[in-house]
């Protein structure tokens, strides 16, 4: 597996994203803070993730499909907290028995981090170097 996969491997692991801008990197967060090594691994390996980055759409919706991350209702699957009557956690997804539940605040977070899980897997399955 290349050092690129291997990366996105473990900023998915601590629920963190990336997405690529052109020839600039974007790397958000999640519930954890990413720890500097990983920052400067991604710059060390930048253009090997960009690459991967540009994955076709077909292929990580594809695999989000295939690989759905249920979670109990009434609690929020990314930032863990309780739903509370001015934080309601929502399902997200389609088919029975495979939703997500989520603040609304927190799909885009959770989302990305799934998509940077995805192109990871992706990669990891042989589908992108």
């Amino acid at each position: 597996m290349s050092g690129a996969a291997s990366l996105l491997q473990e900023l998915a692991g601590i629920g963190a994203s990336i997405k690529s801008a052109g020839a600039q990197l974007i790397l958000r967060a999640g519930p954890n803070p990413i720890p500097p090594a990983l920052v400067r691994r991604a710059r060390e390996v930048k253009q090997g993730l960009i690459e991967i980055l540009a994955m076709p759409e077909s292929e990580i919706v594809r695999w989000l499909d295939q690989h759905p991350a249920p979670s109990p209702p009434g609690r929020c699957a990314w930032c863990r907290e309780a739903e509370r009557s001015d934080a309601v956690v929502v399902p997200f997804g389609v088919a029975p028995g495979t939703h997500t539940w989520l603040h609304a605040r927190c799909w885009a977070a959770w989302h990305a981090a799934r998509r940077t899980a995805a192109a990871a897997a992706i990669v990891a399955q042989g589908g992108r170097s």
